[in-house]
């Protein structure tokens, strides 16, 4: 398996030390090996604006793949990202994933993502997956999400803006644990109007969200005017994996 995958980059977050980003051969690293039977269907999360869940995306032996192959490579205390570990509470990895991999999960949630921004369409999904490996007490403290060009490893060169005028509108997670404690999701919404996000203290409402493994969580960011605050609860027991990536526009 190392041998399919290897160091696009180095790149630093808080401290000094670089710390890998990898990718993989094309051809070479198929995490949807093994046959899955579910039906893929979308819960649109009507205390959260904007939010929705597409479940069934992984069959559990596909997500459990996906870990072990995270696990091989390693995680890292720091992370290449604006927030510092006291904020953003986990362990992190970087891989900027072949066309196959963020292709097949495209494929298999495009027809339940119709949501339009300001124009624009969704296009596909970031190459560039962050994932986060959370164990009893870390946390991710309230935050906002970025928005992100798409990137893409051409030519054996990482792109970090490989498809010039497509920028994410939604964040994109990926469930690939569910045999832990504490760790939902949690949005500050307005208490006032269900449809907004919190803007001043007075008006918070605070919603938990559980994502099954396998599962997809989907929620605004960015410029997106419907983009929350959000936070994960601290771990209590247990070890959840999540992979953080994108919806593209354009």
């Amino acid at each position: 398996m190392q041998d399919d995958l290897y160091v696009i980059a180095w790149e630093t977050g808080f401290s000094p030390t670089p710390m890998p980003t990898w990718t993989d051969r094309p051809g070479t690293v198929n995490p949807y090996k093994d046959a899955r039977n579910e039906t893929i269907t979308r819960v649109d999360i009507p205390d959260v604006p904007g939010a929705f869940q597409l479940l069934n995306i992984l069959s559990e032996q596909e997500a459990d793949n996906i870990v072990a192959i995270a696990e091989s490579l390693g995680f890292h205390e720091d992370s290449p990202v604006s927030l510092s570990h006291d904020v953003r509470h986990n362990e992190n990895m970087n891989w900027v994933v072949s066309e196959h991999i963020d292709g097949t999960l495209w494929e298999r949630s495009q027809a339940l993502i119709s949501e339009s921004v300001g124009g624009q369409h969704p296009t596909g999904l970031n190459a560039r997956f962050r994932f986060y490996r959370y164990g009893p007490g870390d946390f991710f403290s309230p935050h906002t999400d970025g928005a992100w060009p798409g990137s893409r490893v051409i030519d054996g060169e990482l792109i970090a803006d490989a498809y010039p005028g497509q920028y994410s509108q939604f964040t994109y997670l990926i469930f690939l644990s569910d045999d832990y404690e504490g760790g939902k999701t949690q949005f500050l919404v307005s208490k006032s109007d269900v449809s907004q996000p919190a803007t001043h203290n007075e008006d918070i409402n605070v919603v938990s969200v559980h994502t099954p493994k396998g599962a997809v969580l989907c929620f605004p960011h960015g410029t997106h005017p419907q983009h929350c605050v959000h936070a994960s609860e601290k771990i209590r027991s247990g070890v959840k994996y999540i992979i953080r990536t994108e919806i593209l526009f354009a």
